[in-house]
């Protein structure tokens, strides 16, 4: 591999550095979510303005992020296999810290007018795209080093561990911020929102700092040797493996709508009828550290039974929970809600662990970056960007009433994901050339 052996505490020490790193991304991806849903309506808008239009126009700021990422995914990619995994992901991390602190020192409506949302929404393209060149970089450079591994989808979940870790601290950090009393500076809608995105700025550096000390893939080293890296692989792998890039992206679709609507959307919706916004992030909080260990779980079950299988498994199960989740909610108790929210991380956090090995296994290494990217974001703005918005316009403030539409349109993504899933091949054991 690349004229060198690969080490177990080779594989260890990238899984550490694509995890943090991942981890930093995504806890400023989910960072804007949370402020677009309870921080910008009522910072960046007239306070005559109608509460609900300025929810979804704050809500559709935040979907930007996601046109972004297939973007994001085509550039980055086209770097990572032009010059290195390793190059694509400082450059993506760069971006991404830049557009988190520009965002924490925006002034208000009463200050600079709608210029503050438009110039929120130019920072969170900058997310998006860095988000987009993150995910194929990490998975690829990681699953590249544990490719001889009979645990590769193991190792890939740890790249999946900044998800919810970034989620945990996202909500830890807002939660502990709306502690706070509304005359103290560090309330959520004084300072507290600015520190949180000061914060995601700074960690920003410290990754890649981290990743400046880790070598390159093996694999990519090897492509490299023998003259084969690509001189346009973003366009070369769409033109090639475009049905396939669709196919993974529809396959995925499900966790990525029903995550969004579990930690961004419920919130909300909580909030909506009655159930305070402090133990609404906290159920949030709880259930995505619960997400970890059910992360690595289902890495495992993937490579004993099948990436397919297990992600039929836990989008199964989804399905089926759908209705009872949104309705588990209207207890307004803390313990039963946390119920709900943990085991809807099973549908959305189980699938999410297998996907790493299950699309970097269905593309050469020449392609992978890109091909990996663009599978995975590609799903990104018509899933995790537009379902909260389709629940809240559904929905709207008739929480009692439109429940339902809470649980349709869960169930409608977990179904275009296990059809999806039905047509594509089992990966598992599959030779990474």
């Amino acid at each position: 591999m690349g004229g060198r052996e690969i080490s177990t505490g080779q594989v260890i020490k990238v899984a550490v550095g694509t995890s943090l790193g991942t981890t930093i991304e995504w806890y400023d991806f989910f960072l804007y979510g949370y402020a677009a849903s309870l921080i910008f309506p009522k910072l960046f808008f007239p306070p005559s303005y109608n509460p609900l239009t300025a929810l979804l126009v704050s809500l559709s700021t935040y979907a930007v992020g996601f046109v972004a990422r297939p973007v994001g995914a085509m550039i980055f990619g086209h770097l990572g296999d032009k010059l290195g995994r390793r190059t694509g992901l400082l450059w993506d991390l760069i971006l991404m810290g830049i557009g988190t602190g520009i965002i924490g020192f925006l002034p208000g409506y009463s200050q600079i007018g709608f210029l503050a949302l438009t110039i929120a929404t130019i920072s969170r393209i900058l997310q998006g795209i860095g988000v987009g060149g993150e995910w194929g970089g990490a998975t690829t450079w990681l699953t590249e080093y544990a490719a001889k591994s009979r645990w590769r989808a193991f190792w890939g979940s740890w790249v999946q561990q900044g998800v919810p870790i970034g989620l945990l601290w996202a909500s830890a950090i807002l939660g502990l911020f709306a502690t706070f009393p509304s005359s103290s500076p560090l309330a959520l809608l004084n300072y507290g929102w600015r520190i949180a995105f000061w914060i995601g700025a700074i960690a920003a550096v410290i990754g890649i700092v981290i990743r400046l000390a880790l070598l390159e893939s093996p694999l990519f080293e090897r492509v490299i040797e023998k003259g084969e890296v690509s001189k346009i692989p973003s366009i070369e792998v769409w033109r090639k493996y475009w049905s396939k890039i669709l196919l993974l992206a529809a396959s995925w679709a499900a966790q990525n709508a029903g995550f969004y609507l579990y930690s961004v959307y419920s919130v909300t919706f909580l909030a909506g009828i009655g159930f305070p916004k402090s133990l609404g992030l906290l159920s949030v909080t709880v259930s995505a550290l619960i997400g970890i260990f059910i992360t690595v779980l289902f890495g495992i079950l993937s490579d004993k039974i099948g990436r397919r299988l297990g992600m039929m498994i836990a989008f199964g199960f989804g399905l089926a929970f759908s209705f009872p989740y949104v309705l588990l909610l209207f207890s307004k108790s803390f313990s039963i809600i946390l119920l709900a929210q943990t085991l809807m991380v099973v549908a959305v956090l189980g699938s999410y662990a297998i996907i790493p090995a299950f699309f970097a296994e269905n593309f050469p290494t020449k392609y992978r970056y890109s091909g990996t990217g663009l599978s995975y974001h590609m799903a990104a703005p018509f899933a995790g960007g537009l379902a909260p918005i389709i629940v809240a316009d559904l929905v709207a403030e008739k929480y009692l009433v439109n429940w339902w539409a809470f649980g349709a349109v869960f169930a409608a993504y977990f179904i275009i994901s296990l059809i999806a899933l039905a047509v594509l091949k089992e990966t598992k054991g599959k030779e990474m050339d």
